[in-house]
């Protein structure tokens, strides 16, 4: 599908609708409420307060909110703590930015892995196994990666003995200590039991 730009067939067609306002769709409530039986005014909060609901813990949640409506969120770390509780969110560090890679051929995924690392991602998320990445391939595809600036998460499905094995070989090959490597096994013996309807492994 493509998308039409500037003088396109989106144009013309765009410009036969009237522009949005408040104040219509204030209008358009109270008519839609008056068919119901109920009668407001349009110049006064009827309409809005006719749709408006309270959540069990009490906030008030009205049916529209525009951009004059956005509180001042201030900063990250800083009073009203809108945007969190630190400077840098939830990562200690600031953002990970995890990309997934999934390609079957090594080679392939090897040189993604790098791509992505050179241009802004800082963590990886292998998809291996019948989905993916072959499980004996994992050392090879993270060769040229920084395993201990990088975190690296696995999703491998029921191939996530093998996968997790060969994931610690890339950390122990490189005579990296525990405290220095990031990331997750991707260990979900439940998941994959309710995906394929094999039994768990719980083991």
């Amino acid at each position: 599908m493509q998308t039409a730009q500037g003088e396109g067939a989106a144009g013309p067609a765009l410009a036969d609708f009237p522009g949005a306002s408040y104040e219509r769709w204030r209008e358009l409530v109270a008519g839609v409420l008056k068919k119901t039986g109920v009668e407001v005014d349009p110049d006064d909060p009827a309409p809005e307060e006719a749709l408006a609901t309270d959540t069990y813990d009490g906030i008030r949640l009205r049916p529209l909110y525009t951009a004059g409506d956005d509180p001042d969120s201030g900063y990250p770390g800083l009073a009203p703590f809108i945007r969190g509780g630190r400077p840098h969110g939830g990562v200690t560090e600031g953002w990970e930015v995890r990309q997934q890679h999934r390609d079957p051929r090594p080679d392939r995924a090897r040189q993604a892995v790098l791509a992505d690392l050179e241009n802004g991602v800082g963590a990886l998320w292998l998809v291996c196994g019948e989905a993916g990445i072959p499980v004996g391939a994992i050392g090879e595809v993270l060769a040229d990666v920084h395993l201990d600036f990088c975190p690296v998460t696995l999703e491998p499905g029921t191939d996530y003995e093998a996968a997790a094995q060969e994931l610690v070989r890339a950390w122990t090959d490189r005579g990296l200590p525990e405290s220095a490597v990031a990331g997750g096994l991707g260990i979900d013996p439940l998941s994959s039991a309710a995906r394929t309807g094999e039994p768990a492994a719980l083991e």
